[in-house]
């Protein structure tokens, strides 16, 4: 199966590059759009499977709009850059971004570049469904654990009685 992604990017040019790049890599590109395109529709068209942002300087608009994108229709998604700061990757890395890449892009790394963003966010959505399965579990034992203490007080009743 082809892995189809998305690239949003405002400088053409350097799309062009990267759309090469991921073509020479083996994944199909469904389309290059601008940041200022209707990407909820677009993503609803297309359905890729990694969305590669590409920001000289992702604004806090940027990424919070990456972040929104993120929440209804999440994808592994990977920012390139050309300047990083602990708290721009921090920001980029909180609003759902798998992988936070400074410098151009070359041919021969595209494919590992996409491929851990993708397994990396699998496993992110893994443990996240590991989570809210044991805090259901914990929550509904939390549960069974006050209405015996209730049993036990208002018959008393022996907890294995109430169990």
């Amino acid at each position: 199966m082809t892995v189809k992604v998305l690239i949003v990017d405002a400088r053409p040019e350097r799309s062009r590059a990267l759309e090469q790049a991921l073509h020479e890599a083996g994944f199909d590109v469904v389309t290059r759009v601008d940041e200022h395109d209707d990407l909820y529709a677009i993503m609803t068209r297309e359905v890729p499977d990694a969305v590669i942002i590409d920001a000289a300087l992702p604004s806090r608009d940027t990424l919070e709009h990456m972040g929104q994108l993120g929440r209804r229709f999440p994808k592994p998604m990977i920012m390139l850059a050309e300047e990083e700061t602990p708290e721009l990757t921090r920001e980029a890395t909180s609003v759902g971004v798998s992988a936070y890449v400074v410098e151009d892009v070359q041919p021969a790394l595209v494919r590992s570049m996409v491929n851990v963003a993708i397994a990396s966010f699998e496993s992110h959505r893994a443990l996240k469904g590991e989570l809210t399965r044991t805090q259901t579990t914990l929550a509904q034992r939390r549960t069974v654990e006050r209405a015996k203490s209730r049993l036990m007080q208002a018959h008393a009743l022996t907890e294995d009685d109430a169990y």
